[in-house]
């Protein structure tokens, strides 16, 4: 039977869970993606329902509490959180950005009483309570358990919180893992890490979308004109979550080096300063006479990083590692050249000649943006083709219509392992 017709007769119910649902977009790129693909799959007819909380990384969201509320046509629940748990946790409540655990009576309640009525269960991260309750709940009444990890088990990301996060894996993780009916990973690097942890359930690889019409190359002046920046800067964009995996001062190590080289080169740094880093990195700023030319904007959104997104000459992502970054995907859809490394997992991005991928190394990520930077016509072809790849393979439509696949795939697996 045809896709769509055999979708006709298997309208599913789908719960997502996740610590935060937009408009939580301080919790970064996971938010814009598991969005997405909920009004996607909405929009293929089928029901879906999140179970998220009301965190937006070290705030709370202002929207209603532990009832429903319709957002762009999916059902979701912000359940109010309850961290003084986490305190019980060494290390877990010192900084209240690094606590995302969010453990949520209200949502364990409602998950015990509403779980049978699902087809399908979909969790969206490691580390977070969300993901616990419902997949030990899923496991224990038998629906298909769909575990996405997002890049959290990439190696250089678990170095980042030693003992801590291999306990929580193996007593927690790797039994949802192993229970579970699929692994999805975002790219061929992430099964390699579910497998690096001895975990070998079925997986399949799902990477993240973007809706490439609400970007252009189009800039508005207007928007971003309070950030002072000359009509002749060479700008360098760096837009995620500071944060050292990001490899935020490395970048910034870099730009003291293009600095020199290049003087109409700024960098502008945009994002949710999560850890507090900003103070120190603009004290180095200073301290190298370039604080007039390391612009920080915190976190933008809507025109503002639009205009950002289409006016920088190069986007810079050297992070250590990626589950799928949107941001590239957003300025890949702008028109924007992009340079990123090895741990940001894109090795189509390099070979559709729309990045340069280079080393962590900051003298290498330095002499790679002052070649780029001194070649306008090569830096135009790359954003070029970087908008031919988004639009061609990484569109929502097609994306979602994989993930339906993965769903029937998994429910079939479930119910002739339920019959034996």
């Amino acid at each position: 039977m045809p896709l769509d017709l055999l979708l006709v007769w298997n309208r599913m119910k789908i719960l997502f869970t996740l610590h935060g649902y937009k408009p939580a977009y301080r919790l970064g790129g996971p938010i814009l993606s598991v969005a997405a693909l909920a009004e996607g799959l909405v929009a293929r007819g089928h029901d879906v329902t999140v179970y998220a909380t009301n965190s937006d990384l070290d705030q709370k969201l202002d929207v209603p509490v532990n009832t429903a509320t319709l957002v762009n046509g999916v059902t979701v629940f912000y359940f109010a959180f309850d961290d003084s748990f986490s305190r019980l946790v060494p290390g877990l409540s010192r900084n209240p950005a690094k606590n995302v655990y969010r453990y949520s009576p209200a949502l364990k309640a409602s998950v015990e009483n509403s779980i049978m009525g699902f087809d399908v269960v979909h969790t969206h991260l490691p580390f977070i309570y969300p993901t616990y309750c419902a997949g030990r709940a899923a496991i224990k009444h038998s629906i298909p358990l769909f575990y996405h990890q997002r890049g959290v088990f990439a190696p250089a990301r678990l170095r980042r919180g030693g003992f801590k996060k291999r306990a929580y894996i193996e007593l927690v993780e790797k039994p949802l893992m192993r229970r579970a009916t699929t692994l999805v990973a975002l790219t061929a690097d992430e099964i390699e890490s579910y497998r690096a942890l001895g975990v070998r359930t079925p997986c399949i690889v799902i990477p993240n979308g973007i809706d490439a019409d609400q970007f252009s190359d189009d800039v508005d002046p207007a928007a971003l004109s309070h950030f002072g920046l000359p009509a002749d800067a060479q700008i360098i964009l760096f837009m995620s979550r500071i944060h050292p995996v990001k490899g935020i001062e490395r970048l910034l190590d870099a730009f003291l080096q293009v600095a020199h080289a290049l003087p109409r080169a700024y960098l502008v740094i945009a994002g949710p300063d999560e850890l507090n880093m900003g103070p120190e990195l603009r004290r180095r700023a200073s301290a190298a006479g370039l604080s007039k030319r390391v612009v920080f904007t915190g976190m933008v959104v809507g025109a503002v990083k639009k205009a950002l997104l289409a006016r920088a000459d190069i986007f810079c992502l050297p992070s250590e590692a990626e589950g799928f970054s949107i941001a590239i995907l957003e300025a890949l859809a702008s028109g924007t050249p992009v340079q990123i490394s090895p741990g940001c997992s894109f090795p189509e991005a390099g070979a559709a000649g729309a990045a340069s991928i280079v080393t962590h190394d900051a003298k290498a990520i330095a002499e790679d943006l002052i070649r780029l930077l001194n070649l306008p016509e090569t830096l135009k072809r790359m954003g070029e083709k970087g908008r031919a790849l988004v639009r061609s393979e990484y569109a929502w439509p097609a994306i979602v219509r994989n993930v339906e696949i993965a769903y029937l795939d998994g429910l079939a697996r479930s119910r002739r392992s339920t019959s034996r």
